[in-house]
């Protein structure tokens, strides 16, 4: 019986997100994971009506994703960091020292998106960029056709 109500739950929680995810329209959602979740809920809220937003990342990839073999991490050991990285930089961690730290990116860490060049870069990541409260931190999720770099832990810092 137990069992039964915790695959009740598990299964009212999945409907819950795609639910979510449906009213926002995206079509690919994320894992139902914690960190899933989490994107998903960002996801959902509407975009900030600005022209740009200015942002940090931490990209966590993983082996097999798109740029990133040279990690060795694999997709789970990336996910479960994306996760620490998040909770870590939630608690006030230094977001620079960690995107020095843990980030996979090739480029500079710092972009700024507009509503034109937004396009140029993994949608999930722009998606997120733009829900973003100054100073938040949200979490876009690995998915292949939309995110296919892996997770990135993003800081909206303008």
């Amino acid at each position: 019986m137990a069992t039964l109500s915790r695959m009740s739950s598990t299964i009212l929680r999945m409907v819950a997100a795609l639910l979510v995810l449906a009213l926002a329209g995206c079509s690919d959602p994320p894992d139902d994971t914690p960190l899933g979740r989490d994107a998903a809920a960002v996801l959902a809220r509407p975009e900030q009506e600005v022209d740009h937003v200015k942002i940090q990342h931490v990209l966590l990839a993983f082996v097999g994703a798109m740029r990133g073999s040279e990690s060795g991490h694999t997709m789970e050991e990336a996910r479960a960091l994306a996760g620490e990285v998040l909770a870590r930089a939630r608690a006030g961690e230094d977001f620079t020292a960690l995107m020095q730290k843990y980030s996979g990116d090739d480029g500079p860490g710092t972009y700024v998106l507009t509503q034109d060049d937004r396009g140029t870069y993994a949608k999930y990541f722009g998606d997120v960029g733009f829900r973003l409260q100054v100073g938040e931190v949200g979490v876009a999720p690995y998915q292949p056709s939309k995110s296919p770099f892996g997770w990135h832990v993003i800081k909206r810092i303008e």
